[in-house]
Formats: structure tokens, C-alpha cells, sequence
């Protein structure tokens, strides 16, 4: 079942490796905040409207072939992000029970299914976190940022999960 909310985790051989980082907080807050006003500080999710300090700029990522590239960004509340960000919520210790509820109220579906998609998530973030990741934030090459990262930057490893 394909869902509208889902869990994106970053392998663990990932890491601190964002681009927050590698932009350097000043352009990260500049780029996010020119993102979620072109968005109307509305939630891409679940179309929520919450005062803009609730809005969060998401990195959207896909890992393919040994490379992590960054594919897009999301405008989301701060509680899809939570969502998305399930594993770090669980350290952090979010009330997972109103993130499950909030996750199945935006997707129209079951806990259990919900459930199912968390599980399956997991495993594909334990292979995933046993392997080598270059990072391609080639992406940025689309956007018009005084200071954006070179190129250059697509060629970073990311440690292997010991």
C-alpha cells in the first residue's frame, strides 16, 4: 500500500550527513525559508496551515546504486516530519501514539496497516544502513542560491555501518 505520509529513514551509515550541513546553517535558513513562503507555509502532506515556526523544509531523498541523491523538497508541519522521521521521534521521545494517529488519519488507513509500512521501513533501513553511500546533491544545481555547494560535493562517501 503506497501512502501518502510515509517513513523516510536515513541509513544510519548516513547519518549527519544533510544538507543543512553541508550549506551551512545561514544558507540552509535562507533556502528553507524562500521554500515553505513559495508554499504558503502549507504542509505538502496534510495541507496543514499552523503558524510558519511549525513549518519545516524536508529533504527528499532516494537511494539507488550506492548513491544518495537528493530528489526534492517538502514544506511539512512539524508533525509529518516527525513522522518521517520515525526512528530519531523514537529517540526523541515523541508521542508515537499521536504520530501513528496523525499517520493513518492523513493516509486513510488501519494502525495495523500502518504498522506493516513502519516494519517494512525498518528493514530496508537495516540494509541500507550496511552500505557505502556517495552523496549526489546535484539537485541544487536547479536552484538559485547565492553560495550553493559545487557539484563537487556529489562525490562524498559516508562511512560503512561497523
Amino acid at each position: 500500500m503506497k501512502f501518502k505520509l510515509e517513513l523516510h529513514l536515513i541509513p544510519e551509515s548516513c547519518f549527519g550527513s544533510n544538507l543543512r550541513k553541508q550549506l551551512g546553517n545561514y544558507q540552509w535558513d535562507k533556502l528553507s525559508k524562500r521554500i515553505r513562503t513559495e508554499r504558503n507555509f502549507t504542509c505538502d502532506i496534510c495541507d496543514d496551515t499552523r503558524i510558519p515556526k511549525y513549518m519545516h523544509l524536508h529533504e527528499v531523498w532516494e537511494f539507488t546504486n550506492g548513491i544518495q541523491k537528493l530528489v526534492g523538497f517538502e514544506c511539512v508541519c512539524s508533525t509529518c516530519h516527525d513522522v518521517h522521521h520515525w526512528g530519531l521521534s523514537q529517540i526523541q521521545n515523541k508521542d508515537m501514539d499521536d504520530l501513528m494517529m496523525h499517520a493513518c488519519e492523513v493516509n486513510g488507513c488501519m494502525e495495523h496497516d500502518f504498522q506493516q509500512h513502519i516494519r517494512q521501513s525498518f528493514n530496508i533501513w537495516r540494509q541500507r544502513s550496511y552500505q557505502n553511500w556517495k552523496l549526489d546533491l546535484s539537485y541544487m544545481d536547479t536552484m538559485d542560491l547565492a553560495g550553493k555547494p559545487s557539484t563537487g560535493l556529489a562525490i562524498k562517501m559516508h562511512r560503512k555501518r561497523k
